[in-house]
């Protein structure tokens, strides 16, 4: 097929632009040969073609668009690469592009969560081509490629300053440091991690470009072992850019450890060093940018001084450092004066405070120092002459001084560090090398150090292109392809000119050795070489300089400007200031290897012997020597690239640039990985995935089993022109826009299709219209006639119903006439007849009222009468009483002068008053009752309006006092869940104290037991130790029924014991927890051993013996730790013992004084045994710690398969095949398929493990609750983050399939009644996910459904979902940006507490609670002991 044939109506192609480098449009007409334009959807509208060479590029199609592979892309080229990573990182917000075996990173210029510890976890393990691109996947490929393959690993990170090249290499040593260590990091992870803010302070300074650009190359050898932990490492520095220390361009700044020094002035440690702000150095204010903003330098230094602490340096060593940087910002300060009748002599004042300072830091002689500084040593005639130098000259040594300290200074700490980061445990087995370098750099004015790395990156291009065709090489080798040579742009020739015999370095070598060597007649060289002669391609002369040449690399055109090469590549320093520096006890070790180590990567020392100076090695020999030596490396091991992309000059967080992405990815090799690819087949498949996609062009048999056979049929007649395809032996290969051309053709027969079924549904259609019409017309006529003899019916009873109504109401017109006559006759009688009866009524009342006054007249006069005559018998009755009581007073007074008379009366009143006081106080309650009763009786109510306010306010009172009340409850409910969770972080962060203890208590029994290894002979102290073993275990047997047969029975208690002898305290729980078989431990009553062990204790308590009862208490805590220990890889032993602790804890607990004082039932231990309590409360967290552990350990590997890559729904992903998969990356593990697949049915077997062995113990249920909601976390959240960073996952088929395994979970928990924990209540979140992959995604509603659906899931995680689903089948649309948008900005308007995270912590940890349960009152005799656990030798008493 002629690729012309794409160029059809309606086709997208890309124009260049300006502005944007290319912009997209659709074509008008259909391109036929001859057409000298083609019509476009655009402002001008038309594109001059001469010829069909001309064309512009073709469009991917839209299912394409933001592929993580632009491999994968069926077009390959510029464009298309550029429209790929802009919709990436601006749509999607992804950093990271696949491009084939290279990484492309873009730096976002903004903190992203997607670094932490959670993200690590998910990439680890993972096929590479499985996961979304991101660093730590390729880190993990390098890991797993060295721990599989045994063969050295290197990442090559490279990029433009600013790009994010230190902070990628940060991150993968990051990565090295987590998965090559333990679950804490030891020693060796935490010095290559505090190596970063070492280096990045002594080595890093801003630029214009970038805030903290790398000013030197390094290359990081991480050193792992057999098991692939690291062990140590091995670094090496390229090229530091010493003229920074003296010289800063606008808006830079020096390295940074000198304005940390500066920031730090205050500090009593750094007084004495006289430092002052920076504007005050002439190192640090040339710039004019003395703060970087977001960042202190303060906070920067001390983390510096942690680092240097890590690492071992001790607190004066570091003072000595900053010492002598301190003494190189004041060397800046010496004031070089000049004098003398030319003006021209140096020189120095003697009371120079900046000299002075100097001089004290550093220890040396000040005179001596301002001498040499003004002066040189020269030798004529074989006499030594001195020389005094000019102002200018003089300043330059000054300068050169103080670069060369700071050089001598850099190499000792990267010494230093190498010294700490070497390995402590032998030899390292294998290692992966980071190489953090420089990429291609052009400027205004470009000078040496450009030269220099843009020499390096022509050599890493080099290797990088060998490297990507040999790896296009080994694929078609391994599929048996007959294929052509691929040609590819080779940069030897480039190369050669820069570094063959008589090349632009070896001239430059050539002129420093001259005495009077100059940059003008280096240059002039370099014209009558490259140019006079025969011209070399790669070599120019610019047109308006004489002083400049032009290099053409392999990413720019780059002029350089000769001022300067010949001193920086001398680097030279006059040997006199050496010497003195050399007599410092402070700076001597910087100097002591002067001759060798210190020169290559520092530069040279001139003496004033010219045979000495001609000898010494110049900047551009070392650097040619150590790159030689870094391409050795890189060659000798399996290289991983890493290519940065600065998408923008001005720092702004997402803001693209696409002239400048385009020239780094020009420039960065990226775009000659895609030209590579596309010169050979660029798009393959397996033969199944391109039967199941394009089945339907095909032809014979439609068989999975006999794709193969079908395809090799059927492509030669798609595909007329046999070098646009290749079958290999699993794959087919094709061309570039092959696919896109079968896409088309399947795309029209569909079309095709699609018009043969509308024609066949419309004429079906058309024919049921007709029918149903025929029908229609039909009924209606029937109805219309039924209505109208309906209507003819009605008519009739209409008129019937008349007469009768008329009847009816003229009937009733005379009827209520004749009873209105008849009621107003009766109501007149009524009135008349009431009358007549009133005035009767009347008449009778008055008569007995005139009745009534009269009988109350006669009354009164009668009583009146009865008074008179009732007072005058009282008044007589009273004075015969008088008369009687003055006589009975004479006698009562006689009797009074009587003693014991007046005794006894006493008594009498004093009885008689306490019962009349009794009396009255009874009377008076009762008179106060009768009278509250009767007022209440008697009250009268109140009106309705003061009854009604009294109401509305009683009711106002009630409802402010039950708002009161509510508050308080509320504010009560809150502080009582804050203090709750206070109470879980505090419990939670204890468990994962001694969760850290017990682990580093592992650590150090392990290495205790390889110290003892090491000591003895292995074959002599294993038979030792079972000898041993046998005859202590007999001994201890026999020791103890000894002691048993001889104890006393003196101390006897109310129920039961065992009792055994003082001397077999530590023995007992040994036998009892250590001893014992499995198969019988698994076989006895649950917490057996653990009674029987708190029998003996409370024996010997009761016997009074303290200390045997703690001894026998001490012996167990340490017997169940061994235990745990011995049987650290056994779910039922582990829950054995987790049963056992919890029996004992809780007994010793039940008999402490505390719990024993309301009960009299027990007695309560008088030993002391708190502490061992709170022991054993800690040995349960353990023992429940490493029951989790285990079995995470197990479902760790299997989660993710059985999730979400199980198909346990036959067909349901069958026909969703993906348009174009990623090809498989070199080194990555091959996928269990088929039977060896874990499936739900693995995990569950697993949890089913877990559940039957705490079943067996008796374990509450609210442990088992706890224990599972941990692993169902786990499960969750380890499937959750796996989804959230596979494309390939993010489906609606896919979906369907995960939810159907979340089911089956949720239905296993259910079953065994664990849902009550919480422990379905964790799978929520991955259920939303899966939810969010089925619903509907495409209106505004969708959209606030899926908000106020997905209240697990946080806002990343619902635009990252949305991001990656993909439509894997036609039926399928992709999710559109504008609905992602109208989603994040519902998602800014909830306020649900989600915090924004993308990923779930994985290592989460939740606090478990053991509640106290008293058991039962324990008696020996209730105990059946069985002679596995042989303790024989105890006996009841």
């Amino acid at each position: 097929m002629a690729s012309l044939e794409l160029y059809s109506k309606g086709a997208s192609v890309w124009i260049p632009d300006p502005d944007a480098v290319w912009v997209s449009a659709l074509l008008l007409q259909d391109y036929s040969p001859g057409k000298k334009h083609l019509p476009l959807q655009l402002t001008n509208g038309k594109y001059p073609v001469g010829s069909p060479s001309d064309l512009p590029p073709l469009g991917n199609p839209d299912i394409l668009e933001g592929e993580n592979d632009l491999t994968a892309l069926s077009f390959l080229h510029e464009p298309a690469v550029l429209h790929n990573l802009r919709v990436r990182f601006l749509d999607y917000n992804s950093i990271y592009t696949y491009c084939g075996i290279v990484l492309v990173a873009i730096n976002p210029y903004d903190q992203l969560p997607i670094y932490g510890e959670e993200v690590i976890d998910a990439y680890s393990g993972q096929d590479m081509a499985d996961m979304e691109p991101h660093i730590f996947s390729v880190a993990e490929e390098a890991y797993r490629t060295m721990t599989r393959e045994e063969k050295n690993q290197s990442i090559i990170i490279s990029g433009e300053s600013g790009s994010g090249k230190t902070v990628s290499a940060k991150f993968t040593m990051r990565y090295f440091a987590v998965v090559g260590g333990a679950a804490q990091q030891t020693s060796v992870e935490e010095r290559v991690l505090a190596s970063n803010p070492i280096m990045e302070s002594i080595g890093n300074a801003k630029t214009t470009r970038n805030d903290n650009s790398s000013r030197f190359g390094k290359y990081i050898e991480i050193g792992f072992g057999r098991k692939g932990d690291i062990i140590g490492a091995n670094m090496r520095t390229y090229l530091l850019e010493k003229s920074r220390v003296v010289f800063q361009a606008s808006a830079e700044r020096n390295y940074h450890i000198f304005y940390q020094l500066c920031a730090s002035r205050e500090l009593p440690e750094m007084r004495s060093f006289k430092l002052d702000a920076p504007e005050h150095f002439r190192y640090t204010n040339q710039g004019g940018d003395m703060q970087i903003s977001g960042t202190d330098d303060l906070s920067d230094l001390e983390r510096t001084r942690n680092a240097f602490t890590v690492l071992g340096v001790q607190p004066d060593q570091q003072m000595e450092l900053f010492r002598i940087l301190a003494a190189v910002l004041h060397l800046g300060n010496v004031n070089i004066q000049i004098s003398g009748r030319s003006s021209d002599k140096g020189y120095i004042d003697a009371g120079d405070r900046s000299l002075a300072i100097f001089s004290k830091l550093l220890g040396v002689d000040g005179p001596q120092m301002a001498h040499w500084l003004c002066h040189r040593r020269l030798a004529v005639g074989g006499e030594m002459l001195i020389k005094p130098m000019s102002g200018q000259q003089a300043v330059g040594a000054r300068d050169a001084l103080a670069k060369h300290i700071y050089g001598q200074l850099f190499t000792w700490t990267v010494q230093r560090l190498n010294s700490a980061l070497r390995s402590q445990r032998g030899k390292a087995r294998s290692f992966i090398g980071v190489l953090d370098i420089y990429g291609f750099e052009t400027f205004d004015r470009n000078s040496f150090e450009q030269f220099c790395i843009n020499y390096a990156n022509e050599k890493l291009q080099q290797q990088f292109n060998r490297h990507v065709f040999h790896l296009e090489q080994e694929e078609y080798i391994r599929e048996e392809l007959v294929w052509s040579r691929i040609e590819f742009s080779d940069n030897q020739q480039c190369i050669n000119l820069i570094e063959a015999q008589l090349g632009l370095f070896d001239l430059l070598d050539e002129e420093c050795r001259m005495p009077k060597g100059s940059d003008e007649s280096w240059v002039r060289k370099l014209y009558d070489q490259h140019l006079t002669g025969k011209p070399h391609p790669h070599f120019r002369k610019p047109r308006m300089s004489n002083s400049a040449f032009i290099v053409l690399h392999f990413a720019d055109t780059v002029q350089y400007e000769c001022d300067g090469f010949l001193d920086k590549n001398r680097d030279t320093v006059f040997e006199e200031l050496i010497n003195i520096l050399k007599a410092s006890q402070l700076v001597a070790e910087l100097f002591q290897q002067q001759g060798n180590v210190s020169s290559v990567a520092n530069g040279s020392v001139r003496s004033g012997k010219r045979a000495t100076r001609e000898h010494k090695l110049t900047v551009g020999f070392q650097f040619r020597q150590s790159l030689q030596m870094l391409m050795d490396t890189l060659n000798s091991t399996t290289p991983h690239y890493v290519r940065c992309i600065k998408p923008n000059d001005l720092k702004e967080p997402f803001l693209f640039d696409p002239g400048r992405t385009v020239q780094q990815l020009r420039a960065c090799g990226v775009l000659e990985t895609i030209r590579i690819s596309a010169a050979g087949f660029p798009s393959r498949w397996t033969y199944e995935e391109f039967f199941s996609r394009y089945r339907l062009l095909l032809r014979g048999p439609q068989s999975l089993d006999q794709a193969q056979a079908s395809c090799r049929q059927a492509l030669p007649e798609l595909i007329p022109d046999p070098d646009q395809f290749c079958f290999g032996k699993t794959k087919v290969f094709f061309r570039a826009g092959q696919v896109a051309f079968l896409e088309r053709l399947r795309a029209e027969k569909l079309r095709v299709a699609a018009m043969i079924i509308q024609s066949r549904v419309r004429g079906w259609l058309a024919r049921t219209r007709y029918t149903r019409i025929c029908w229609a017309t039909v009924t209606i006529q029937r109805y219309w006639r039924g209505a109208l003899a309906r209507r003819l019916a009605l008519t009739l009873r209409y008129s019937k119903a008349a007469l009768v109504i008329q009847k009816t109401y003229r009937m009733v017109v005379v009827r209520q006439l004749f009873l209105m006559i008849r009621q107003a006759t009766i109501t007149i009688q009524a009135f008349t007849r009431g009358t007549l009866e009133r005035r009767r009524y009347r008449l009778l009342v008055a008569e007995r009222a005139a009745v009534l006054l009269q009988a109350r007249v006669r009354g009164w006069l009668a009583r009146r009468a009865y008074r008179r005559v009732r007072a005058a018998v009282v008044f007589m009755q009273c004075c015969v009483r008088r008369r009687a009581a003055r006589r009975e007073l004479l006698k009562l007074k006689t009797e009074a002068r009587s003693v014991e008379k007046y005794r006894e009366l006493n008594k009498g009143m004093e009885v008689k008053l306490m019962q009349l006081q009794l009396r009255a106080d009874q009377g008076v309650g009762e008179r106060m009752i009768q009278k509250l009763e009767s007022q209440k009786h008697e009250k009268p109510q109140p009106c309705t309006v003061i009854s009604e306010k009294e109401v509305e306010e009683r009711r106002r009172a009630e409802e402010k006092a039950a708002q009161e009340i509510l508050q308080l409850t509320q504010a009560v409910s809150q502080a009582s869940a804050a203090l709750g969770a206070a109470l879980d972080e505090e419990r939670r962060k204890y468990q994962g104290l001694l969760r850290d203890f017990t682990r580093l208590e592992q650590r150090y029994d392990n290495l205790r037991e390889m110290s003892l290894l090491t000591e003895v002979d292995t074959h002599n102290h294993t038979t030792t130790q079972t000898l041993t073993h046998t005859h202590t275990h007999t001994h201890l047997q026999t020791k103890l029924s000894q002691a048993i047969s001889g104890s006393s029975s003196a101390a006897q208690h109310q129920v039961p014991v065992m009792k055994a002898d003082t001397s077999s305290a530590s023995v007992f729980p040994k036998i009892a927890f250590l001893y014992i078989r499995v198969d019988s431990a698994l076989s006895l009553p649950p917490g057996l051993p653990a009674s029987v062990l708190f029998l003996c204790v409370r024996q010997a308590d009761c016997s009074g013996d303290q200390t045997h009862a703690r001894s026998l208490c001490s012996a167990a805590v340490t017997a169940l730790k061994a235990a745990l220990k011995k049987h650290s890889n056994d779910v039922h032993m582990t829950a054995l013992w987790l049963k056992n602790a919890c029996v004992l804890h809780d007994l010793l607990t039940q008999h402490s004084p505390k719990q024993t004082i309301d009960s009299d039932e027990l007695a309560p231990l008088t030993t002391d045994v708190s502490d061992l309590i709170r022991a054993l409360s800690d040995l349960c967290i353990q023992a429940y710690q490493q029951l989790l552990s285990i079995t995470e350990k197990h479902l760790q590997n299997i989660i993710v398969p059985a999730l979400l890559e199980s198909e346990i729904i036959p067909g349901l992903s069958g026909s969703a095949v993906k348009l174009v998969t990623s090809r498989k990356r070199a080194g990555s593990d091959p996928r269990a398929v088929g039977g060896d697949a874990p499936t739900m049915a693995s995990v569950l077997r697993k949890l089913g493990a877990l559940h039957t062995a705490l079943s067996r113990q008796d374990l509450p249920p609210t442990q088992m609750e706890q224990a599972f909601h941990q692993l169902t976390y786990l499960i969750s959240s380890s499937a959750l983050n796996s989804l959230l960073l596979r494309k390939d996952m993010c489906c609606w088929s896919r979906g369907m399939q995960i939810r159907y395994n979340v089911s089956l979970l949720e239905e296993w928990l259910r079953s065994r009644g664990l849902q009550a924990g919480g422990a379905v209540a964790t799978l929520e979140p991955l259920i939303q996910a899966v939810q969010l992959l089925q619903a509907g995604k495409k209106t505004e509603g969708d959209a606030q459904a899926l908000v106020q659906t997905c209240t697990a899931l946080s806002g990343q995680q619902i635009v990252k979902i949305l991001t990656l689903y993909t439509p894997h089948s036609d039926l399928d649309e992709r999710v559109t940006v504008n609905f992602i948008r109208t989603v994040q900005g519902l998602l800014k308007g909830r306020s649900d507490g989600h915090p924004q995270h993308l990923l779930m912590d994985v290592r989460r940890v939740f606090p478990v609670t053991f509640p106290y349960s008293p058991p039962s009152v324990l008696h020996a005799e209730q105990l059946v002991i069985p002679d596995s656990l042989k303790i024989s030798f105890l006996r009841r008493v």
